[in-house]
């Protein structure tokens, strides 16, 4: 497929651009299945981008009332994801996680009895109500627990992925009992199955290889899925091709799944750009696009003044700073 075949593609599939935009935050994050979130507010403007009408405080509300749950998911990372999607995605990726993890935990000293025992201390603590990281970190002291530094992230994770706690308003966390419980309880496979049919509704065109690493999940399970769809090397969910690529520039969040959504990035992604975007320790920076190209990069600013140029209408327009 052409270059221009595959950005236009793109930029429907990733609801970059008119008229893919979506309506509400939850949509955008169930559409892509999960969205990269390490940077917090960088990763509310990667949802508010693609709304029909940008929002931060809609994308923020969506969060705070359980709509969107923000924890560890993919490869061990920060991700948003929707609510409807927690239970059969955390039961398929917990095990990835909790592979990722063990050899972290082995060497800071995380016991099973330890493990056990916060998540019995934890549990208990978050049953009625939201708690703060500290207040949550002053109670594991009161128990005698990894309360401060990697032990503690360590521990969180954890928690997480035992589903014993989530994101709340504020960034707090909250018992996960009061998000709904599903009414099809999935398989495995289908499990699997989804999570690639809502990767390649929201990135195709795309490869194996990019959905490997964006899933985290084996080569095996990631063919198994795929070959559903195609079986080819290089796969698509359909052959959309609306012309919605845009001449005008375009703002990306830091971690946008333009970006970091493929394993090969080579066709939005220069060489030259390649360092200025990606850091050594893996952050990656918002970056500025032209037709799909990665031209630029820019910084969060703290006045409209600041911002020059008509792609910088939507994101004013998200910041409320008319």
């Amino acid at each position: 497929m052409e270059l221009k075949k595959i950005i236009e593609n793109r930029f429907f599939n990733q609801k970059l651009a008119e008229p893919a935009w979506v309506a509400s935050p939850e949509e955008v994050v169930f559409h892509f299945g999960a969205m990269q979130s390490q940077n917090y507010s960088q990763s509310l403007w990667a949802v508010g981008s693609r709304l029909i009408i940008p929002s931060e405080l809609a994308v923020k509300k969506a969060i705070d009332d359980g709509e969107i749950i923000r924890t560890w998911l993919l490869r061990g990372t920060i991700h948003l994801f929707s609510a409807r999607d927690y239970h059969w995605m955390m039961d398929l990726i917990a095990p990835t996680i909790d592979k990722i993890c063990r050899p972290h935990r082995k060497k800071l000293g995380l016991t099973e009895e330890i493990l056990s025992k916060a998540s019995e201390v934890v549990e208990t603590f978050v049953a009625k109500e939201v708690v703060t990281r500290k207040e949550l970190a002053n109670h594991l002291a009161e128990n005698n627990l990894p309360n401060a530094g990697i032990p503690f992230a360590q521990l969180l994770v954890y928690l997480s992925s035992r589903k014993i706690i989530c994101s709340g308003p504020n960034e707090t966390f909250r018992n996960t009992e009061l998000i709904p419980k599903q009414t099809h309880i999935f398989t495995r496979e289908e499990a699997v199955q989804e999570l690639a049919k809502r990767y390649l509704q929201s990135h195709a065109p795309a490869t194996l290889k990019d959905f490997c690493f964006w899933s985290g999940l084996t080569v095996t399970d990631a063919k198994m899925a795929l070959a559903n769809f195609t079986k080819e090397d290089e796969f698509y969910l359909n052959e959309l091709t609306k012309n919605v690529i845009s001449t005008r520039q375009i703002p990306l969040a830091g971690f946008d799944e333009w970006i970091i959504g493929y394993k090969d990035r080579f066709i939005v992604l220069s060489e030259a750009w390649q360092e200025e975007i990606i850091t050594k320790n893996g952050i990656f920076r918002p970056a500025i696009i032209s037709d799909g190209q990665v031209v630029g990069k820019w910084e969060k600013p703290k006045k409209q003044i600041e911002l020059q140029g008509e792609y910088w209408d939507r994101y004013i327009q998200f910041r409320n700073m008319l």
